[in-house]
């Protein structure tokens, strides 16, 4: 009966994330999760808790076998579902402190899923749920680890006044002041060329994906309209220092439009390949390397054992990251991009000092799955942590504009050819949390210790 529940308390987990994305459901499973542990030995509470992180992370990741197959599916489920066993060692039924255990044990999950194995995968991170929720206010006083301990210390409270004392300290950190507009604005025009297909082969005819990004460009911007014209990742699907001619029309449409221009694209590097963000303005005057690889899509741990996995792994050609970000300057204004799976990296959003911020991605290779809803979602929990409004263009949807609010002020439909303008205002400074988010899940570590040697009366 109790493996049964976790299977429940699983699945109304799953519901926090996009397509449902119903944020209280997020506090209800890990409400249930709590109890089980509270009523079980240790053997119990660790099958349980599997049983719990398995049953969350099978139906929010299961677009990861769209194209794939089924296989590597499992296989990151399974393998992640241990991560959640971690609070089955400091929940102890009859202990003291196992509400405060819970939470900082939540914390040290939530850090499991995102940097291990490799570079981790967290993209199912609970604490990237509450973006409309009343917890919303603490992402820029900690981010997503605060919010994550906030979640399971609600979740674990067994009394009205520990919910009261907690609910009031949410609501003082979200009194902290967020940073400010100075003023100053820049008109960018997001477009979303989109595929005439697609899956893993959405760029299979050379030069689609690039001219269809280029005619909606020119049909819908005139000189001078725009500050700046942003492409999606891969939105050149052909590497711009082989192919002179594609090359050259990039720079003849930043000066036909008086106006710069930010492409995506994947370049060869010796033996290794790249995916980078290319300023046009009008020749090529920065670019930006993808730091943050993703594992099994841009390069392949364990690849002997990967290729009998699936059939797909022998077509990975590794890409090499890129060494160091970089501040684009761009008509007066200065921005920063992340690529894609970037956005899953909590140091990188430390890193953001600029006016305002790009995301550029490719959901091609998804189709239509929950993969686009629940990447904007982390897109919009990065503008609350960072204060930053956010360009976010995709090559088939979502594409929107997010202001520092976490708010979706603008948005295109999917699997559409369109362009979607939008004033971005500039920001200066940084957010609380770009200050001490870093050190919050040490803390979370430090306090686990700490109980563990009270509990033996050390």
């Amino acid at each position: 009966m109790f493996y049964f529940i976790s299977i429940i308390a699983g699945v109304i987990g799953s519901t926090a994330f996009k397509p449902v994305n119903f944020w209280l459901s997020a506090i209800v499973s890990l409400s249930i999760w709590f109890f089980l542990l509270l009523k079980s030995n240790l053997g119990r509470r660790v099958l349980v808790s599997y049983i719990f992180g398995l049953s969350l992370l099978l139906p929010i990741q299961s677009w990861t076998g769209i194209y794939v197959g089924n296989i590597p599916w499992l296989i990151l489920c399974f393998g992640q579902a241990f991560a959640f066993i971690i609070p089955a060692f400091f929940v102890v039924p009859g202990k003291r402190f196992n509400q405060i255990a819970f939470a900082c044990a939540f914390v040290i999950v939530e850090l499991l899923l995102r940097t291990v194995p490799f570079t981790g995968f967290g993209w199912s991170r609970i604490s990237f749920t509450q973006v409309d929720g009343p917890l919303k206010g603490l992402y820029s006083s900690g981010g997503v680890v605060l919010v994550a301990f906030f979640i399971s210390i609600i979740s674990a409270a067994r009394s009205f006044l520990y919910v009261c004392v907690t609910l009031l300290i949410v609501v003082s950190l979200s009194f902290i002041p967020s940073i400010e507009n100075n003023g100053d604005e820049s008109n960018i025009a997001l477009i979303q060329g989109g595929v005439s297909k697609l899956g893993l082969n959405f760029n299979s005819k050379p030069q689609e994906v690039f001219q269809r990004h280029l005619n909606q460009t020119l049909k819908s911007i005139s000189k001078e309209e725009v500050d700046l014209i942003v492409w999606p990742e891969n939105a050149v699907d052909v590497d711009i220092n082989v192919n002179v001619e594609v090359k050259r029309q990039i720079v003849d449409l930043s000066s036909l439009l008086s106006t710069p221009v930010l492409v995506g694209g994947v370049t060869e590097s010796g033996s290794y390949l790249q995916n980078q963000s290319t300023l046009f303005n009008p020749e090529i005057s920065q670019i930006y390397t993808k730091r943050y690889l993703t594992p099994f899509g841009e390069y392949l741990p364990l690849r002997k054992i990967a290729s009998k996995v699936s059939h797909y792994a022998n077509e990975i050609v590794d890409f090499k990251a890129g060494s160091k970000d970089t501040i684009f300057k761009s008509n007066y204004a200065s921005f920063q991009t992340l690529i894609c799976y970037e956005l899953l990296d909590d140091t990188f959003r430390d890193q953001i000092n600029s006016d305002f911020l790009i995301v550029q991605t490719n959901n091609a290779t998804f189709g239509d799955t929950a993969q686009l809803d629940q990447e904007l979602q982390i897109a919009r929990v990065r503008a609350l942590e960072t204060g930053r409004f956010i360009a976010y263009v995709s090559t088939t949807g979502t594409t929107s504009f997010i202001d520092n609010k976490g708010e979706i002020i603008a948005q295109l439909p999917k699997f559409i050819s369109a362009t979607l303008t939008e004033q971005i205002p500039h920001v200066h400074g940084k957010t609380l949390t770009q200050f001490i988010g870093k050190y919050l899940e040490y803390f979370a570590f430090i306090y686990l210790i700490f109980i563990v040697y009270r509990r033996r009366g050390i």
